[in-house]
């Protein structure tokens, strides 16, 4: 399958909307906001190849944004890898803040919570069925949130690969071979994360840290998290838990604080809240002016500085 789609044809104001719709549809569900100035057009093209299926995308700055609401109501395992051929921007996933640019290859996860800023001159988007790649390479998901080193191998024959699927013009007399090239592609991403090798995150402690990431995205609305519940959660012991986050000169606390921060402040850009109480105590904080100082401190600047009138407002 091949289909096309495109934003010029639409009105402006409408435009956005209907970029957000496809996107999803095809790639995965999240909440997305324009931060470009200039008028959005966009282009993507879906192609699939077998199990797997390519995007190539274009589109001007704008952010996408997967929560743990996402999750609950749009579960998805499947693991992507992101290749920037041109464009630049930055993924936050699994306690990884990685930045995109020309040539960037990065694997993500559909299951985990992610926040993508991206402006995409063309960007493809590989979603490779998780139970493939773990049977090719079972400890692929060591890698997420993560870069691909450039210079180790299969990245850049896997690059080449990627482009080249993108391209493909399948007739139906070409459909076996098709699903044969895509096999070879998702063998070829197993090849190059296993070279990674000690560019992963490969250690126990390491692997745990991504564990406690993934836990503390999906439950940092809960005010009762603590050190001693990841520890329970995770059947280790408190100590344990802190030389994990030592390892990444972070504290557990200091995660789960700034997880919280950072949605509470979304929610508050982006008007789904209405008052600085909401965002506080809808993002797992108990005390309004600890929030507030807090906020003070990681973004200079008081929360409320920052409420939007609600869509009922707007209209």
């Amino acid at each position: 399958m091949h289909v096309e789609y495109a934003t010029d044809h639409l009105e402006r104001p409408r435009r956005f909307e209907y970029w957000h719709d496809v996107v999803c549809r095809h790639c995965i569900p999240a909440d997305s906001r324009l931060l470009s100035p200039i008028p959005f057009n966009g282009r993507l093209s879906v192609r699939d190849l077998g199990s797997i299926a390519i995007s190539t995308m274009v589109a001007p700055l704008h952010r996408w944004s997967q929560e743990a609401s996402h999750l609950r109501s749009h579960p998805d395992e499947d693991l992507w890898i992101g290749f920037a051929e041109s464009g630049h921007g930055v993924l936050e996933q699994n306690g990884h803040q990685t930045p995109l640019a020309d040539g960037t290859l990065v694997l993500y996860d559909a299951a985990r919570p992610f926040q993508c800023t991206l402006e995409a001159d063309r960007v493809y988007l590989v979603r490779l069925p998780r139970r493939a790649l773990l049977r090719r390479f079972p400890q692929a998901e060591r890698g997420i949130g993560q870069a691909l080193a450039p210079h180790r191998p299969g990245v850049a024959p896997l690059r080449t690969m990627i482009q080249q699927a993108a391209a493909l013009e399948v007739s139906d007399d070409r459909t076996g071979a098709a699903e044969q090239f895509g096999r070879a592609l998702l063998d070829l991403a197993a090849v190059a994360l296993e070279w990674q090798g000690e560019f992963l995150d490969g250690a126990v402690e390491n692997d745990l840290h991504a564990r406690l990431c993934r836990f503390i995205e999906a439950h940092f609305e809960d005010p009762s998290l603590s050190l001693v519940a990841l520890a329970h959660a995770h059947h280790v012991s408190p100590r344990t838990v802190t030389r994990a986050f030592a390892r990444h000169d972070q504290t557990a606390m200091g995660m789960v604080w700034h997880v919280r921060l950072q949605a509470s402040r979304r929610a508050l850009e982006e008007g789904r809240v209405a008052s600085v109480t909401e965002a506080a105590f809808h993002h797992g904080f108990t005390d309004v002016s600890h929030f507030s100082r807090a906020f003070r401190r990681a973004f200079g600047r008081a929360p409320h500085t920052l409420l939007r009138p609600g869509p009922q407002e707007r209209h």
